[in-house]
């Protein structure tokens, strides 16, 4: 049975949602309490007291002010205990992300507070700090790293010290930025404050200049900091294994909370903030990661290979955005520039990015990385011969075709063919998401929509399925259980709804049909033998999918036309080139008829007829047709009566004149007996 549309749903754990009596409760006193009951070990105590918390749901503000008073031994306490309470806790902190956005940026505001930030009133310190901490976070650091590099100020710079870091790793990126300054003194101070905060985030950073900066007083700050946060002597390692992380998201770099607006880098003397799409955040400070690790191992192929995947990835997930009418600022022109980096990194380091792309079923990356091999290499590579195996997606599989075709010539194989075929004849190409722990149910789904034509990609929890959807292009549907081991239902909805990428993407519960899920939610689906019933929502946006797969199969169609020249044998793809004419794009319908009508016969004339005849396509399309009609009579010799009889008529109808003569060109190919002729000469 299917559930539509119930009543909506706050931020909480939908499975252990409860509705307190008073809607005024205090959310900071109820948070304190349960607190206390977790420092003293009564842990069932305090995960229904947390659940009461986001029972009363909280604002962002709210909940921000609770991450941030609240000692990082409490989180890391509630995250260790897995289950529900971590569930909840990161709930908790999505909620204080997204207050963490909308603190003021506001400079007047900020500089009223850095006056109590150094005050001889402990008191008055105490509450400026957090206020600041509260209201300005990591916006903050612009003008509080002033004072850490002002020697003449006496105890300032220490007070300024103590202040960040009891701000906590808010602060943490812009700090890290601040290691570019040519101060040495300042850098000497950023060092030991990040050493004091601790966060293993500043832990490349930090090794770069325990090792290697200039100045001796930085290297020994920064080797005290590094010892403090952990972090290893090879900086082009811990470069690069931030950068794999920030490219996956993982939570050992990238909790909830820490997701910014913003990037930070140091320009002249002071700190910078850079708007940026939340989608483009995590490949953003990953590429940053592997260009820092290509610098101290100049030559690195892993950090190659990481940069290379960041910017096409970057460039694929604009692409998306910008086609849903979206305006990223100046990061379109950033990424373009930034793609002429990947040409430099070499076939070898692109196939092997193209490698990890596969294996991670990062379909986006995949797909730009082919295009990338396209253009540097001159023999497939062992990743180009993966991505072309049935095994990838459709999207995967023909990008890699067109790759190959390019590359290969004319020694393209059979597999190269159908591969171009299937891309050029695919009109749309609809992908489903999977989210659920429960495997056996999983599989059931994800076999029942591969069965009607649906590429599927599923994911076993929450935070993984959320990461990897920002890897997937054009997401159609999505399917969540109503539970999961890391995150509640609500999270991954409310992070699918305020992403404008996947807003309008139709959800689906796999659950409880009797449960209440809100108006987020689509509907209900038990399992697999329910299936038939979303495929309603799957046909209602097919406009962003058809484009995707339109522009492929232009370059597909393309390519075979090309591989014909070339010697290659297409005469298998003639039937299903047939689909890539009906209804289709000038940009696909031409390479098509052209390569149709070099391999085309008797079974693909009446297709192409009916593409002449249409006088509501273009003039180049049908004379196109007219062309490849020509090219078939000319080997066949010989047509129906009918199909000559709509050529004719084509050729004396008020068509335009081009239209008209490539007609009468095509039925001049045929092998006419003098009396045919001489009739179609006299009409």
């Amino acid at each position: 049975m299917i559930a539509l549309r119930r009543p909506l749903l706050s931020l909480v754990s939908l499975a252990t949602l409860l509705v307190l009596p008073a809607a005024g409760q205090d959310v900071k006193e109820t948070f304190h309490q349960g607190v206390e009951q977790l420092e003293r070990g009564q842990y069932e105590e305090a995960l229904s007291t947390f659940q009461k918390v986001l029972a009363m749901d909280p604002s962002h503000e709210d909940a921000y002010e609770l991450w941030q008073k609240a000692n990082h031994d409490v989180w890391s306490n509630m995250l260790a205990r897995g289950g529900q309470m971590e569930v909840v806790a990161k709930a908790l902190m999505q909620l204080s992300s997204l207050g963490r956005s909308a603190k003021s940026r506001d400079e007047d505001a900020i500089r009223e507070k850095l006056a109590g930030i150094t005050s001889a009133d402990v008191l008055a310190r105490t509450k400026a700090v957090s206020a600041m901490a509260a209201e300005h976070g990591e916006f903050a650091v612009p003008y509080m790293v002033y004072g850490l590099g002002d020697q003449a100020s006496g105890d300032k710079g220490v007070l300024t010290m103590q202040a960040l870091t009891r701000m906590g790793d808010d602060v943490v990126l812009p700090l890290v930025a601040a290691l570019g300054t040519e101060d040495a003194y300042l850098r000497r101070n950023v060092a030991l404050t990040l050493g004091y905060i601790g966060d293993r985030r500043a832990a490349a950073a930090l090794a770069q200049h325990a090792f290697g900066d200039e100045d001796g007083t930085v290297r020994s700050a920064a080797s005290k900091a590094l010892e403090k946060v952990g972090g290893s002597s090879d900086v082009a390692a811990a470069y690069l294994a931030m950068g794999n992380a920030y490219y996956a998201e993982s939570d050992s770099v990238l909790m909830p909370h820490q997701v910014s607006p913003v990037v930070w880098r140091w320009e002249g003397k002071g700190l910078v903030a850079d708007d940026i799409p939340r989608f483009l955040y995590a490949p953003e400070l990953a590429k940053r990661a592997y260009r820092a690790a290509l610098a101290a191992d100049p030559g690195n192929r892993n950090a190659t290979a990481g940069l290379a995947r960041c910017i096409v990835t970057q460039k694929g997930r604009l692409e998306e955005w910008e086609a849903l009418g979206q305006d990223a600022g100046d990061w379109g022109d950033r990424v373009a520039n930034d793609e002429v980096a990947v040409q430099f990194a070499g076939p070898a380091a692109l196939d092997l990015a193209l490698g990890w792309a596969l294996d991670q079923g990062d379909q986006t990356a995949a797909s730009g990385l082919c295009q990338a091999l396209a253009a540097s290499a001159l023999e497939p590579t062992a990743n180009l011969r993966r991505a072309l195996s049935s095994g990838s997606t459709g999207a995967v599989r023909g990008e890699a075709a067109v790759a190959m075709a390019q590359i290969a010539g004319g020694a393209a194989g059979a597999e190269t063919v159908a591969a171009l075929t299937e891309a050029a004849a695919r009109s749309v190409l609809q992908i489903v998401v999977v989210i659920d722990g429960n495997d056996a149910r999983r599989a059931a789904l994800t076999k029942a929509l591969e069965s009607r034509g649906y590429m599927v990609t599923s994911w076993t929890t929450g935070g993984r399925g959320l990461a990897a959807l920002r890897t997937v292009p054009g997401v159609d549907l999505v399917l969540v259980a109503s539970e999961l081991e890391d995150l509640s239902l609500s999270q991954v909805v409310t992070e699918l709804k305020i992403d404008p990428r996947t807003s309008q993407t139709p959800v689906y519960v796999i659950g409880d049909s009797e449960g209440d899920y809100g108006d987020a939610i689509e509907g209900v689906v038990s399992g697999a033998a329910e299936v038939d019933a979303v495929e309603a929502s799957l046909a209602g946006g097919l406009d962003g999918d058809r484009d995707q797969a339109n522009r492929l199969a232009a370059r597909a169609a393309e390519s075979l036309l090309a591989l014909v020249g070339k010697g290659v044998d297409i005469s298998g793809s003639a039937a299903s080139l047939v689909l890539a004419i009906d209804g289709r794009p000038d940009e696909v319908t031409a390479p098509a008829l052209g390569a149709l009508g070099l391999c085309g016969g008797a079974a693909q004339v009446d297709a192409i007829v009916a593409v002449l005849a249409d006088d509501g396509r273009t003039d180049e399309i049908r004379s196109e047709a007219a062309r490849a009609l020509g090219r078939i009579f000319a080997r066949t010799g010989s047509a129906s009566k009918s199909a000559m009889d709509a050529v004719s008529a084509v050729a004396r109808s008020e068509a335009p004149l081009g239209v008209r003569k490539a007609a009468a060109g095509a039925l001049g190919r045929l092998e006419l007996t003098g009396e045919m002729r001489e009739a179609l000469i006299n009409k």
